[in-house]
């Protein structure tokens, strides 16, 4: 089956402050950390199913499961995400010092 990639608003935002952050440190860095989690959204397209469970699992009645993905530096992101029907959509994308959420929030964009 072939899924799409739906990264909702919330998820976006998240991009666009991590993104943000690194610019005002190094623009080239921010780049890198860009590309790096593009390249996991393709790793999770080719088998959405293949990651593990998310521990905010827990706190909600539909599934979530997470990828990893790292810079160069070797700086540890995750990112939250559900499959609904063929569409992969990610909730969150988090830091590696960020704590794990209670909740991850609705499956949509509402």
């Amino acid at each position: 089956m072939t899924h799409r990639l739906r990264i909702l608003k919330r998820a976006e935002a998240d991009v666009e402050d991590i993104y943000s952050w690194l610019e005002e440190r190094s623009p080239e860095g921010a780049e890198r950390w860009l590309a790096a989690f593009e390249m996991a959204t393709e790793r999770l397209l080719s088998n959405p199913t293949g990651w593990p469970l998310a521990p905010e699992n827990e706190f909600v009645d539909y599934e979530v499961r997470h990828f990893a993905f790292k810079t160069r530096r070797g700086r540890k992101y995750r990112a939250l995400y559900t499959i609904v029907s063929d569409e992969i959509r990610i909730l969150h994308v988090r830091g590696g010092r960020q704590n794990t959420m209670s909740e991850p929030g609705p499956p949509d964009d509402d």
